[in-house]
C-alpha cells in the first residue's frame, strides 16, 4: 500500500498547470493540444513543399477522414516567403511557389481547416532562409491575420539573444490583431531551453522542447524522459510539444509507440512530412491525447528497460501504455490499481491498436518486443461480451554465462473472467541450443485469475551468441471462439569486470527499478548535475536514482571490494528521507539507515569476494517518497 500511495501522489500531484485561461467569454485558443500536418519545419527541406503539394494535403486529410478526425490545422514552414521584403516592409509569398498564397488559405478554409505559417525571433530564420519577423512582429502579425492565418510557428533559431521579450513582442502583436491565432514557440537551438518557464507569459500556445529528432525509438525516448517533470506546466490553452512526429523511415511498432507517448502526455499531434495512416488516423489514441482529465500521463513504473505510463481520463477509465524500451522482448505486467482507477471486479480493457475488447480482473499484462509497446484502456466494469486478457509469455534469468545451461519458464496466464479451454503452444530456442523435453505444450484450461507453468531448460551445443531468444506461439478457445497467442524473450551473455578498477556506471545492468522516471548514468532528476551537501560532481560521475530503487549487476566471484560515496541529492524535497543499502547475491552487506537532505557525502568500502550479484538499493523511510532524489558517487569494484 506504501508504494500505491506514492504512485498515486506523483500521478495527482501533476495536475497543475501554467497556461492562463481566456478572459470569462473569450474561446480558449489550444483547448485541447492541436493536430495538424506540417511540412519542412527543418529548413534545408524548404525546396520541398508548394502549392501544388499543399492543396494536396488538404485533399488528403478530407478524402481519408483525417479532417473529421481532428487534424485541423496545415501548416509549412521556413521557405514560404520571398528573400526580401516588398518595398513597404511586409512580407511577401515566394512568387514561385505560392504565387496566390491568400487563395491556397481560402482554399484551405473552404475544406474546414486552418492554415499556419512560419516565421522567427531572428531579422532572419533559420539558415537565413526568409526574412524573420525581429522589428517588424506588428506588422507581420497584421499581414499574417489579414491573409486569415490561423497558426504561427514561430523559431528562435536565427534570433537567440532576448528570445523571451522577442517572443512576447510577437504574442503580444498576435492578440492585437484581434484574430485567434495559435502562437507555436520552437526554440531549440538558444542557450535556454527551458520554454515552460517564459513561453506562456510570452503567449504560446504550445512550445517545442527538443530539436528536430531522429527517428530511431532510443532517441526519442531521450526526449520523453525530459518531459517527464514537465507534466505540471500543460493544460488548456498551452501544451508541451516533445519535438514533432517524423515517421519517415519508422516501422510500425515504433511509430506507434511514439505516437501513443505523444497522447498520454497531451502533446500536439503534428506530424512532418510522412503521414501514415496506420498510425496516425488512430481515433482511440487521439482520443486519449484530446482528453483533458486534468491530468496527463505519467511514468509510473520503471522496471529496467520496461516502463509502464498511465494517464487518468475524465470518464473514469485510465490509458495504460506497457513499453519496452530495451533490446530484448519481455512481459510487462502492471496492477491497475496502481493508477488509482475505481475498484471494481471486473475491466472493460481495449487494446488501443488492435482495436480488441477484453477483460480482466484488475492485471494489465502483455509479452512486448524489443522497442515497442502494448497500450490499453481500461474501465471499471464488465463489457457485454468480450474475450479475457490472456498472455503467452516468457521468463528468463537476467544474463547467462558462456557454457553453462539457462532456465526459464513459459506461462500461460488468464487475467479474464472466464476460462480459456484446449490451449496449446510450441517453443522455439535459437540455433547452438537444445530444449530438455517436449517444444510441444498442451493445457486443457486455464482458469480465470490462473498462470500455468511449464518450466524449460536450454543446453548450448554451441559457442554462445550475444544472446538467447526463447519465443512461444499457438492458441486457445475462449467462449468467443480460436484465439491466437505469441510471446518471447531474450537474455544476454554477461561476463565478470576486468581485472583493476571498474566503475558502475560504465557496465551493463541486469537489472534496475526507480521510483520515478528512469535510473541516470552521471545525471539525477532527468539530467540534471549531481550535487550532496552542497558538494557538486562533474557529469558522468555516478548513478542518480529516484527512492524506492535497485540496481543489479554481475560480478562473477571476480572482484574484492566495492566503493562507493553516497547522499541525498539537492534537488529532492527538503522532507526527504532515503537509506541505501548494498547487497550481494540477496545478502545484506551494508546499510546506512536514514540519510536526510544537506548531509554530506558519505563513504562506504566493502568487500565482495566470492559476490556474484550485487545490488544497491535506496528505500524511501517509510514516509513517502516523493521527491527523494539519491546519488550513488562514483560507484566502483575492484577486481
Amino acid at each position: 500500500m506504501r508504494r500505491l500511495g506514492v504512485l498515486l501522489l506523483t500521478i495527482l500531484g501533476l495536475a497543475t498547470a501554467v497556461a492562463a485561461p481566456a478572459s470569462a467569454g473569450e474561446p480558449v485558443i489550444a483547448a485541447t493540444p492541436p493536430m495538424g500536418i506540417s511540412w519542412s519545419r527543418g529548413w534545408n527541406q524548404c525546396p520541398r513543399i508548394d502549392d501544388a503539394k499543399v492543396r494536396a494535403g488538404v485533399d488528403m486529410l478530407v478524402s481519408t477522414g483525417l479532417r473529421d478526425a481532428g487534424y485541423t490545422y496545415v501548416t509549412i514552414a521556413g521557405c514560404w516567403a520571398a528573400k526580401t521584403r516588398a518595398a513597404d516592409g511586409r512580407l511577401q509569398p515566394d512568387p514561385a511557389k505560392y504565387p496566390d498564397l491568400p487563395g491556397l488559405i481560402a482554399y484551405v478554409h473552404a475544406n474546414g481547416l486552418k492554415f499556419g505559417l512560419y516565421s522567427g525571433t531572428g531579422a532572419l530564420t533559420c539558415g537565413s532562409a526568409m526574412p524573420g519577423s525581429r522589428d517588424h512582429e506588428e506588422q507581420d502579425a497584421q499581414t499574417f491575420a489579414a491573409w486569415g492565418v490561423d497558426y504561427l510557428a514561430y523559431d528562435t533559431c536565427g534570433g537567440e539573444n532576448g528570445v523571451a521579450a522577442a517572443a512576447k513582442k510577437m504574442g503580444d502583436a498576435l492578440k492585437n490583431t484581434g484574430r485567434p491565432i495559435l502562437f507555436a514557440m520552437i526554440d531549440t537551438f538558444s542557450n535556454n531551453y527551458r520554454q515552460w518557464e517564459w513561453a506562456p507569459g510570452a503567449g504560446a500556445h504550445t512550445w517545442q522542447l527538443t530539436s528536430d529528432m531522429p527517428e530511431p525509438l532510443p532517441i526519442v525516448m531521450q526526449a520523453i524522459d525530459k518531459q517527464v517533470p514537465l507534466a505540471g506546466h500543460t493544460g488548456p490553452g498551452g501544451w508541451s510539444d516533445p519535438g514533432y512526429l517524423n515517421f519517415s523511415f519508422l516501422d510500425v511498432a515504433p511509430r506507434r509507440t511514439q505516437f501513443s507517448l505523444w497522447a498520454l502526455m497531451n502533446a500536439p499531434l503534428i506530424p512532418n512530412e510522412s503521414f501514415p495512416l496506420d498510425t496516425i488516423a488512430n481515433r482511440d489514441v487521439i482520443a486519449v491525447d484530446q482528453d483533458w482529465s486534468g491530468t496527463p500521463g505519467a511514468k509510473v513504473r520503471d522496471l529496467s528497460d520496461g516502463e509502464v505510463w498511465a494517464k487518468p481520463m475524465s470518464d473514469g477509465s485510465v490509458a495504460v501504455l506497457l513499453l519496452n524500451r530495451g533490446s530484448y522482448a519481455r512481459t510487462i505486467p502492471f496492477d491497475l490499481a496502481e493508477t488509482g482507477v475505481a475498484a471494481a471486479p471486473a475491466y472493460r480493457v481495449r487494446d488501443l491498436w488492435a482495436g480488441t475488447e477484453l477483460t480482466s480482473t484488475g492485471t494489465l499484462r502483455a509479452s512486448v518486443p524489443a522497442l515497442s509497446s502494448v497500450f490499453f484502456r481500461a474501465w471499471p466494469g464488465q463489457p457485454s461480451t468480450a474475450d479475457p486478457l490472456v498472455t503467452l509469455g516468457v521468463q528468463l534469468p537476467e544474463g547467462f554465462l558462456a557454457g553453462q545451461q539457462v532456465d526459464g519458464t513459459v506461462t500461460l496466464t488468464n487475467d479474464g473472467d472466464t476460462p480459456i479451454t484446449d490451449a496449446s503452444y510450441a517453443i522455439t530456442v535459437p540455433a547452438g541450443w537444445q530444449l530438455d523435453g517436449p517444444a510441444q505444450v498442451d493445457v486443457p484450461r486455464v482458469s480465470p485469475g490462473s498462470t500455468v507453468t511449464r518450466e524449460i531448460t536450454l543446453r548450448p551445443t554451441a559457442a554462445p551468441a550475444a544472446k538467447v531468444l526463447v519465443g512461444a506461439s499457438g492458441g486457445y478457445t475462449s467462449a468467443l471462439g480460436t484465439r491466437a497467442a505469441a510471446g518471447s524473450a531474450e537474455v544476454p551473455l554477461v561476463t565478470a569486470p576486468p581485472a583493476g578498477t571498474t566503475y558502475l556506471s560504465t557496465r551493463p545492468w541486469l537489472y534496475s527499478e526507480n521510483g520515478s522516471g528512469p535510473v541516470e548514468r552521471g545525471s539525477v532528476a532527468n539530467g540534471r548535475a549531481m550535487s550532496v551537501g552542497g558538494v557538486g560532481y562533474q557529469p558522468n560521475s555516478g548513478v542518480g536514482v529516484h527512492s524506492p530503487s535497485v540496481i543489479r549487476l554481475f560480478l562473477g566471484g571476480a572482484c574484492k571490494s566495492f566503493s562507493v560515496q553516497y547522499g541525498v541529492d539537492d534537488v529532492s524535497s527538503p522532507q526527504a528521507t532515503v537509506a541505501f543499502r548494498v547487497l550481494g547475491d540477496g545478502r545484506e552487506l551494508a546499510a546506512t539507515g536514514i540519510v536526510r537532505p544537506g548531509a554530506k557525502p558519505a563513504k562506504l568500502t566493502i568487500p565482495v569476494t566470492g559476490v556474484q550479484q550485487l545490488a544497491i538499493a535506496v528505500d524511501d523511510g517509510g514516509d513517502g517518497s516523493a521527491g527523494e532524489y539519491a546519488d550513488w558517487i562514483a560507484p566502483y569494484v575492484t577486481c
